[in-house]
């Protein structure tokens, strides 16, 4: 599975904690980015509140980070 369908497949099960608790902002923000990246367009929420080195940083870890 490569990092990109381990990405949809996490948010997608936050979303759906999210909807059972009702979390309407939360709700929203991670349909958005679901929504983006089956789009192939770069994260909502990442573009919005990480710097490019956080977003290089962010990228170099989660490459390195061993598969659940």
């Amino acid at each position: 599975m490569s990092d990109y369908e381990q990405l949809l497949e996490r948010l997608k099960k936050v979303l759906s904690i999210a909807k059972a608790n009702g979390n309407k902002l939360f709700i929203d923000n991670i349909e958005r980015d679901i929504k983006a990246l089956e789009a192939g367009e770069e994260s909502p929420i990442i573009k919005e509140y990480l710097t490019p080195e956080e977003r290089i940083a962010s990228y170099s870890k989660e490459k390195n980070k061993p598969i659940e």
